[in-house]
Parts: structure tokens; sequence; C-alpha cells
């Protein structure tokens, strides 16, 4: 009896009990998860503190309610400045143009078509060999076509082998190209970009077939071209 005891007392000696190791394993567990979720939280709290609130619309991430917009710079309306032409002139019309002195007006002899044909005074009567029009170019000079040929009035590149103006294909020379300068309200002086001297009735003369020729520009009546509208 006394053995049994003995052995007894021994084994409840070594018997250690195991709960509290499992309770302290669960509380610190239990801190541990405690923790992550209050550190996630304050994180959670401080992103929110730093960005906007973003909603989503239709699909778009759009800005919180109250957030400034971005102002737009006003689209700078492109505006094309009108081209102003001396004396009235209208590059869609088609003109005749009178002589000042006499009344005459530029015609081409015969009605000729050809290149080299002179450009002479003579009575108006609106044929197509004494209409022209004016055709603007670059640096704001002007052709002068006829509108029977579709030719240009120009002064020949040898003045002293053909002194008067004449019809000659469009080759975009300056002697092709006018500088039309303003006398008055439809009336005008014809210079030409190569030489710098005006168009004229040549002398002064006002009679029919008078050549149309250059001088230089002196203003006078006679370098002066009355711009009529045809039809």
């Amino acid at each position: 009896m006394s053995r049994r005891r003995a052995r007894s007392s021994r084994v409840h000696e070594r018997y250690v009990p195991r709960w509290p190791l499992v309770a302290g394993a669960l509380a610190l567990i239990l801190v541990a998860v405690i923790g992550g979720y209050t550190a996630g939280l304050l994180a959670t709290e401080s992103a929110e503190a730093e960005e906007p609130d973003m909603r989503v619309e239709a699909g778009l991430l759009a800005e919180p309610p109250g957030a400034p917009e971005e102002s737009e710079a006003p689209a700078e309306e492109e505006t094309e400045e009108a081209v102003v032409h001396p004396a009235g002139l209208d590059p869609e019309l088609v003109y005749a143009l009178q002589n000042v002195h006499g009344d005459r007006v530029m015609d081409v002899a015969n009605k000729s078509t050809a290149n080299g044909a002179p450009i002479h005074l003579w009575d108006r009567h609106d044929d197509t060999n004494q209409q022209w029009r004016f055709v603007p170019v670059e640096g704001g000079f002007y052709e002068v076509e006829g509108i029977g040929s579709d030719k240009l009035l120009e002064i020949p590149s040898d003045p002293a082998a053909q002194p008067g103006a004449a019809l000659l294909t469009r080759t975009g020379s300056p002697n092709q190209h006018w500088t039309v300068i303003e006398v008055g309200p439809g009336v005008v002086r014809l210079v030409n970009r190569a030489t710098g001297q005006a168009l004229e009735g040549q002398g002064g003369a006002p009679d029919n077939g008078t050549r149309v020729a250059q001088a230089p520009d002196g203003g006078h009546a006679h370098q002066q071209w009355r711009l009529l509208p045809v039809g």
C-alpha cells in the first residue's frame, strides 16, 4: 500500500499542466493580430488624409465633389485678315482701263491674241480685247490679264526693240508684275515691277492708236487709269 502511494506521488511531481503555455501562445497571437489590424487602420487613415477622395463614375475616375476644376485657356480664334486692294479694286471683277487724259481705253490692237501683240488706246466698245483682270501675286504686286487671250500685259525685256506694252504668255517674270497705286476712288497708276516706270498713253497723246508704253512715273493724267467694271 505504501509503495503505490509513493509511485503516485512521483507521477504527480513529474506532471506539468500545458494549458498555461497554450493560453500564453494564444495571447501572443491575439496581440499580433490586433496590432496588425490597428496599424492597417492607421495607415489607411493617413493615406486618406493625404489623397483626395476619388469616385468612379461610369467607369472613369472622377474628382471628388468640390475639387477645383482646371481652367482651360480659351482657344485662339483664327482670323484671316482681309486683304485691302487699292482704289476698291476687286480681283473677281473684269475691268476696262480708261486713260484719264482723253477717256480712251487700253485695247489689244486688232483683237490679236498672239504673243507680242501691241497695246494701244482706242474708243471703248467693251469687246474682250478691252477687258482686263487683276491677279494678285506675291509681294503685293498684280498681273494684268487680258480676258480675250489669257495672256499678260508686260513691258518687253528689250524696250529698245519694242518700246510699248504688249501681250505675252505668263512667265512669272517681274516685267509682268505691276504695282497698283491708288490715285483716287477707282483711279490708279500702273508701275512696272522690273523698271519702276509707269504705264501711259505714249507722250501724253489721247488719240486712237496711241501706243501704251512706259515712262518715268510723274503722276500725270495720261499715266492714270480708271477702273471701269465690265458686265
